[in-house]
């Protein structure tokens, strides 16, 4: 009987793989400058493929979102990176000050149309997440302007490309300490001009850093400022904030938590990408039988169970987007709180399934799966950067959890609390409040940190096990999918529902067995509902595309002959055979 399984989307990048740029390159010989200014060539075309105007990118409409699980992302991590700073981080926090900046205007057609390369510079070298703490300064010149400058080594911009690439000027955001008459007016936006697209602008220092073991090049850098000396207009903001500095930062970042999801949904295609990869190897490579025949390694459960795990990950994970996203379509403060924690969730659950999947699913490509043109493991590289964008996951869950603990605010209470889900859940959040309360509610003391900091990622994940198995009920996923995600949960902290008689591995066991058989009578539909065949260029998927990879690689062939044995004469006695040079 077919699953019943949501509507897969369409997208308006099918055709895009069939271009020159999205080709994929067996022997890839190109120059760090081309394969980086392809990479720019890429983001555009994703860009103009989805077309979003300023209204989805300020409200975070359906057609914002759903570009960012097109499986287009799968193929160029560093076009992915390029284009999601010019729609969600650096361009939607432009596109805010439009309104009531129509000097702006022109500048906003040019990053729109890609014309323009826009970055957003905030985290410094010396103080990664504890941004609040940065040090680069934007003095203020009655009359005149702004000088921006980089007190000392562990103040320079860390990562965000600034060199000249993609044949584009190149603008940013840079987040910097507003000072006005000596006094610290908080932390605000200033829009600094970069290069022309061949040469640094006067001040501006780039020092590119090697590539990301793995990545495709996307130009990063350590970035510093010498004394720039900046417009007044080149505030993004009112010289003097209405609110506090604090408040008046989290505002002028909102676009972060809306990043960290965006960049975090490129699992959700990744998974698919993957798992559809291995299905179709997996049929394609043959071993023998014991009765000396030939079957597909697609009959092991070993083999299907990765990839139907991957494949109901996927689902649900999309459906959990979907629920999530009426959280982010405004830049009110009211509930930053719950967007934060949102992002947190969303993000610990989604690395937390490609980090295992993605490995096993790789393994069970065997040395196949080691090699970059067969996707899994260059996948598994452009998502490793994903799991520290926009805030490092260990670092988000202990901030989010301790502040569940401390009963700051809740997040969205189960719709079912009798769930095996939910009372895990609410199990192990009782169990922190409890031993905290032991330490008299001293958060931030030593014993804290060495009895419940390591307990902070299970609370979140458990948290977005049910959160997510309940957006994926609602959106109407079919039973056997939910069952199969449901017992993965149970198995990742067994001894917790064995303890309390909710559950036996035994009986999960089983309940296993009969999701994975049920579900792979139906995997031709849930490879087909993933929708991404015309987004895969493995070459390990079919024996056609085999044959052409094979033609891409180069041909070694000679006529050389090497003796590498010591000639040999028989002994006297004739029962040995001896190396002459012994003799």
């Amino acid at each position: 009987m077919p699953l019943i399984l949501p509507a897969p989307l369409d997208f308006p990048t099918k055709h895009l793989p069939l271009t020159e740029d999205f080709q994929y390159v067996g022997q890839d010989e190109r120059s760090y400058k081309d394969r980086l200014e392809l990479s720019h060539r890429r983001a555009k075309a994703i860009v103009k493929a989805h077309n979003p105007q300023i209204n989805d990118i300020l409200f975070c409409s359906e057609k914002f979102w759903n570009a960012h699980i097109d499986p287009i992302n799968t193929f160029d991590g560093a076009a992915v990176g390029l284009w999601t700073l010019q729609v969600n981080l650096a361009g939607g926090t432009l596109a805010a000050f439009i309104p009531s900046r129509p000097d702006l205007a022109r500048l906003w057609k040019k990053v729109s149309n890609f014309e323009v390369s826009i970055h957003f510079l905030l985290t410094e070298l010396g103080h990664g997440l504890d941004a609040r703490s940065l040090e680069t300064t934007a003095k203020h010149i009655p009359g005149k302007g702004f000088d921006l400058h980089t007190p000392n080594e562990n103040a320079a911009k860390f990562m965000p490309a600034s060199l000249p690439a993609g044949n584009m000027p190149r603008v940013a955001i840079v987040m910097a300490k507003l000072e006005i008459n000596g006094k610290n007016h908080g932390i605000r936006p200033f829009l600094v001009p970069f290069n022309d697209g061949n040469v640094m602008c006067t001040g501006i220092t780039s020092r590119p850093l090697p590539t990301p073991l793995g990545n495709k090049p996307m130009g990063y850098c350590i970035t510093s400022f010498d004394h720039v000396q900046l417009p007044l207009s080149a505030l993004l903001g009112e010289l003097e904030p209405t609110i506090n500095p604090r408040i008046h930062f989290l505002s002028e970042i909102w676009r972060i938590g809306i990043g960290s999801v965006c960049l975090t949904s490129a699992v959700i295609p990744s998974l698919k990408v993957a798992a559809y990869i291995t299905a179709q190897y997996s049929r394609r490579r043959m071993i023998s039988d014991p009765r000396g025949g030939m079957v597909p390694i697609i009959s092991f459960r070993t083999q299907q169970a990765p990839i139907l795990y991957a494949l109901v990950q996927a689902i649900v994970l999309e459906a959990f987007f979907k629920d999530i996203r009426q959280y982010f379509t405004d830049r009110s403060l009211d509930n930053i709180t719950q967007r934060n924690a949102f992002s947190t969730i969303f993000k610990a659950i989604a690395i937390a399934h490609w980090r295992k999947t993605s490995m096993n699913l790789a393994d069970r490509c065997g040395a196949q799966g080691l090699f970059q043109h067969n996707e899994i493991v260059a996948l598994q590289m452009d998502v490793r950067g994903v799991t520290i964008a926009e805030g490092d996951i260990l670092v988000l869950s202990i901030r989010l959890a301790s502040e569940l603990t401390l009963n700051r605010y809740q997040v969205n209470p189960p719709k079912d609390p009798n769930s095996l889900l939910a009372r895990h859940e609410g199990g192990l959040l009782e169990d922190m409040m409890k031993k905290l309360a032991q330490l008299k509610g001293r958060h931030r003391s030593e014993e804290f940190n060495k009895r419940l900091l390591g307990r902070s990622v299970p609370l979140v994940e458990a948290i977005g096990h049910r959160m997510a198995y309940e957006a994926a009920k609602a959106a109407g996923v079919d039973p056997l999918v939910l069952r199969l995600y449901e017992v993965e949960a149970l198995l990742q902290d067994m001894s917790w529902y064995s303890e309390r008689g909710l559950a036996t591995k035994e009986t999960t066991l089983e309940a296993e067995e009969e999701c994975l058989t049920a579900l792979y009578e139906n995997l031709d539909q849930l490879l087909e509902h993933t929708g991404v065949k015309p987004y895969v260029f493995a070459p390990i998927v079919s024996e056609e595309a085999w044959k052409k990879f094979m033609g891409t690689l180069p041909v070694l062939q000679g006529n050389a002959s090497v003796n590498i044995l010591d000639p040999v004469v028989e002994a006297s006695d004739k029962k040995s055979v001896v190396p002459r040079s012994k003799l």
